[in-house]
């Protein structure tokens, strides 16, 4: 294939100039005079486009599988008369969702045609084709939840024919669907091994030496393989962190009253610090184990409040329930089901606190989920990331309100505070309530105050709990008695 055919493959690739190119890292571009390709001084598409001609133009790139398309088509059908209103937020998530996927040496970018092209630099064709089918799943799932008649076509490259590039198609869940015999083959592998493994050792033990404690490594082959023992690192389950769930008081500075419980997931350590908020489930991806924590926070939190209800205490409280939940149905079905379970009279002092929900969900999206849990309780908020932006696409979705958790950065406390004002505002435009926590300093307090916050929690209001307290009166004057400030 000569030089000129792939300029021309790569421009076609490129289309039309609004097309959205999109490089992994900057390369610097070194070219030499004469050799027709673009000098130091050039743009990025044309810094991209060389990059993408080295890798193509080394020997079978493209027959290796490296070069990948996903093809949008489908839920462009899907989405219908909405895909022109969506359309940006697809982008977004999906830009997310690669920035993510892919490392720094990787190449992706959309073409004219709204589709995206993703270059791989090291993985083998069927590591590549999954990343681009757990991509297009996810993009799935975040725009057309548990449509099962959608789905993405990725196209793997399989070489260059009169200067074309051939593909061969498959579907993301087909491709997904053929990787569980082979991930249920290893773990039966994992599991004969660990069987093997143990009956050696018992069979050591047995003969009075000393059971290994450690796996066997070899020298190589030319010292006869010698076994060389290597340590094993044992730790109690513990020391990676238990995860449970803590309680924030939250000020309502209206009404000068502590009111509101705010429960928290947390990641505890042996040594007695902790990690809250989603930040404690950062480590956490796989869906049924978030929706066991998620129940396990709605079930205590609503035994707490039975039982204050008896001892006729009232207070608010506020429950985590992440995307990854709700987004399913397969996991969202059992959390209802615990729901359905609160009594009424319970319902009312409860308030669902949302997180992990991925920037740019769409609000058709949104109101569909909220919807779902709507009946069984009294506000619903949205954690998010404290920083200026608008809410207009979530007014009319049915949130109550959104928690924003303040930077903990007491040299730039001038810059949060006008940041502060910002965000009040644009969320007093959408309708909705807003809740700024990690408040440390009584000065943040009153800034807070100030912007129009109403609700505010931090360890200057109070540090987390097992439980939650009685709700009880705080004024000012009590405010600024306590010695609680860092």
């Amino acid at each position: 294939m000569s030089i000129d055919a792939m300029w021309r493959l790569l421009h076609r690739w490129f289309g039309q100039a609004d097309a959205t190119v999109r490089p992994r890292a900057s390369v610097a571009v070194q070219g030499s005079a004469g050799d027709g390709r673009p000098g130091s001084a050039v743009s990025e598409p044309h810094r991209l486009e060389q990059r993408l001609w080295r890798l193509l133009m080394q020997p079978a790139v493209a027959s290796a599988g490296r070069v990948h398309l996903i093809d949008l088509g489908m839920m462009r059908e899907c989405l219908g008369a909405n895909w022109p209103v969506l359309r940006q937020r697809v982008f977004a998530a999906a830009d997310a969702l690669i920035d993510r996927s892919l490392t720094r040496n990787d190449i992706s970018f959309r073409t004219s045609a709204d589709d995206y092209v993703l270059v791989f630099a090291s993985l083998d064709r069927h590591a590549a084709a999954l990343v681009c089918a757990r991509i297009a799943q996810d993009l799935l799932q975040l725009f057309l939840g548990d449509d099962r008649s959608a789905d993405i076509r990725v196209s793997t490259a399989v070489g260059v024919v009169d200067g074309h590039i051939q593909f061969e198609h498959s579907f993301a869940k087909m491709l997904m669907a053929n990787t569980r015999p082979q991930t249920e083959e290893r773990r039966t592998a994992d599991r004969a091994a660990d069987r093997t493994a143990l009956a050696t050792t018992v069979t050591a033990a047995g003969d009075g030496s000393p059971a290994p404690s450690a796996s066997p490594a070899y020298a190589g082959e030319e010292e006869g393989r010698t076994p060389v023992v290597l340590r094993q690192l044992r730790l109690s389950p513990d020391d990676s962190g238990r995860f449970g769930i803590k309680y924030r008081p939250v000020w309502d500075i209206g009404q000068l009253v502590i009111s509101t419980y705010m429960g928290t997931p947390v990641r505890s350590f042996p040594d007695g610090s902790f990690v809250e908020g989603p930040a404690a489930l950062e480590s956490v991806t796989d869906a049924m184990e978030i929706l066991k924590l998620d129940a396990d926070a709605l079930v205590g939190s609503v035994e707490i409040l039975n039982g204050l209800f008896r001892r006729k205490s009232r207070l608010l409280m506020s429950v985590p329930v992440c995307f990854d939940t709700l987004a399913a149905r397969r996991t969202r079905q059992p959390f209802l089901e615990i729901c359905q379970s609160i009594p009424d009279y319970l319902r009312r002092f409860l308030i669902f606190e949302l997180l992990r929900f991925p920037p740019g969900v769409p609000s058709g999206r949104l109101s569909e989920l909220l919807h779902e849990v709507r009946p069984y309780c009294r506000w619903s908020f949205m954690r998010m990331d404290f920083k200026q932006q608008s809410f207009s696409g979530l007014a009319g979705t049915g949130l109550s309100g959104i928690t924003m958790a303040m930077p903990a950065d007491r040299s730039a406390e001038p810059r949060l505070m006008e940041e502060m004002n910002a965000i009040v505002t644009a969320a007093e435009r959408a309708g909705l309530m807003i809740c700024v926590t990690g408040l440390s300093t009584t000065s943040m307090v009153v800034a807070a105050r100030a912007a129009g916050v109403r609700l505010v929690a931090g360890n200057r209001i109070g540090v987390p709990q097992d439980r939650p307290r009685a709700m009880k009166r705080l004024d000012w004057p009590d405010l600024y008695r306590e010695n609680g400030e860092d």
